[in-house]
């Protein structure tokens, strides 16, 4: 008696719920945000910065200071995120 009142109510509340309300957020602001994460990491100011951070990863591995497994770790990290936005660009057709 009681899972056929649990599934009573579940079969209620889909029937009722109204998930188009969920259309009407406006997440323009986050849209807006993950814009601009997204332009910094790869426009001018991101590319300096992966160049700089890459120098001195090499550096470090270079001096000792870092261990080569390390350094190339985080060299194909700093890869990985400078063609990411090629990478979707070219599965979705998504225009930045």
């Amino acid at each position: 008696m009681n899972r056929h009142l649990i599934a009573m109510a579940a079969i209620a509340t889909l029937l009722w719920s109204q998930p188009a309300l969920a259309q009407d957020i406006d997440l323009s602001a986050v849209d807006s945000l993950l814009q601009s994460i997204l332009d910094a990491l790869t426009g001018t100011t991101g590319r300096t910065v992966m160049t700089i951070v890459a120098v001195f990863v090499l550096l470090g591995g270079a001096f000792n200071f870092i261990d080569w497994a390390r350094v190339f770790t985080l060299l194909i990290i700093i890869v990985i995120i400078g063609v990411i936005p090629t990478v979707i660009q070219s599965i979705w057709g998504a225009t930045t």
